[in-house]
């Protein structure tokens, strides 16, 4: 189908025998084919796919655009189940006032961060204590981490560390990483038995995962 719109690609010849497209993570394309296609059939398949294409680059775009969080006055800031406006203000330190968080203008990114830092602390030590007494499990103590690809982790002496950033997620995720981090104290693994430890404690559990995962980027804000 001809569309009148062309794409820039990498060509990349090997011994396969079929033709492929891949967009990496950062929206680039190339385009996998056979030693001996001819220039003409890869044209015509990438043309035939330009539509399909520019759609991926396109959502690469949005995802990279939504990893580019700036502190900035009038921003909305969600924090678990709440939406904040970040307010640049005179203060020494982050204020909460309703629905307005007033932050430092002078060293703002690391005044909020410390702020955000706290509520995870204490909404995960809460959390991680509610739901260990209803799983009948123990564990030895919550830190937050800040890594940029794992929510959470547990270690085999039951040391559970958490992605403070958790704390931009809805409580119910939140919720969904502590229940998942929990089921491993005496099972380190994902086995049939692990889902079933989560199932039994969060029935929906696949829909707050999909949530996560759609919403990773967020692992990448404040960096």
């Amino acid at each position: 189908m001809e569309t009148g719109m062309t794409v820039a690609y990498e060509l990349i010849r090997s011994k396969r025998r079929t033709l492929a497209i891949v967009i990496d993570s950062e929206g680039k394309c190339s385009v996998r084919a056979p030693l001996q296609a001819l220039l003409s059939d890869i044209e015509g398949f990438v043309q035939e796919k330009t539509a399909w294409i520019l759609q991926k680059q396109q959502q690469y775009a949005d995802v990279q655009k939504k990893r580019q969080f700036l502190v900035a006055d009038g921003i909305q800031l969600p924090v678990l189940d709440k939406i904040y406006t970040l307010r640049l203000a005179e203060v020494k330190e982050v204020q909460e006032n309703g629905a307005v968080l007033l932050c430092p203008q002078r060293d703002s990114q690391q005044a909020l961060e410390k702020w955000l830092r706290g509520q995870a602390l204490l909404v995960l030590q809460e959390r991680t204590a509610f739901f260990a007494e209803q799983m009948g499990v123990t564990y030895k103590n919550v830190k937050l981490s800040s890594a940029a690809k794992r929510w959470g982790s547990c270690s085999t002496k039951g040391n559970l560390n958490f992605s403070w950033r958790l704390v931009f997620y809805p409580l119910a995720v939140l919720d969904y990483v502590v229940v998942h981090e929990l089921s491993h104290i005496g099972n380190m693994n994902h086995s049939c038995r692990f889902w079933r430890r989560v199932a039994s404690i969060l029935p929906d559990y696949q829909v707050r995962q999909r949530y996560l995962h759609e919403h990773s980027y967020i692992l990448q804000w404040l960096r």
